[in-house]
């Protein structure tokens, strides 16, 4: 299902980048704006036990519990931990849910028209239904993720 923010002209994102580390490749990830609380260096990130392999731990942000969540691995990337120093916590609010998203490193914000939107994407890709579609923006793809699918089963605490 595609997004009424995307279809109806112009959008904010949030882009970011991931690397990987066995493909030695820079991949360039954006979220819509308005789904970003803030974004934080890293910091304290406590384990959970028996949570699932792409859940650092939680947070304690202002007094609340958040869960982090390592988006290259819930992506299937090779994730071997964050080492650099340009590494972040986006804070994604979905759903009135706040969930820490860790990332490489926060690229900018930009707004694009839904021309430079392709959303008729076909199957083929693993994680297709994360993926609202794929920003052409001058020589760069950016991937526009769908939080809400991307995040749905990503419960840590139940509170």
């Amino acid at each position: 299902m595609i997004s009424e923010t995307i279809v109806e002209g112009t959008l904010q994102i949030v882009v970011f980048s991931l690397l990987d580390s066995k493909l030695h490749k820079k991949e360039e990830y954006g979220v819509l704006i308005e789904q970003v609380r803030e974004i934080r260096p890293l910091e304290s990130i406590t384990k959970v036990p028996n949570a699932k392999s792409y859940v650092r731990g939680v947070m304690n942000l202002r007094g609340m519990i958040v869960p982090v969540i390592d988006v290259k691995e819930k992506l299937g990337f090779s994730s071997d931990g964050i080492t650099s120093s340009k590494a972040r916590i986006l804070v994604a609010d979905v759903g009135g849910k706040l969930t820490g998203l860790l990332i490489d490193e926060v690229d900018q914000v930009m707004r694009i028209t839904s021309k430079e939107v392709d959303t008729s994407l076909t199957s083929g890709l693993e994680s297709l239904g994360y993926v609202k579609g794929v920003a052409k923006i001058s020589n760069r793809l950016v991937v526009i993720l769908d939080m809400e699918k991307l995040l749905e089963d990503t419960i840590v605490l139940e509170t």
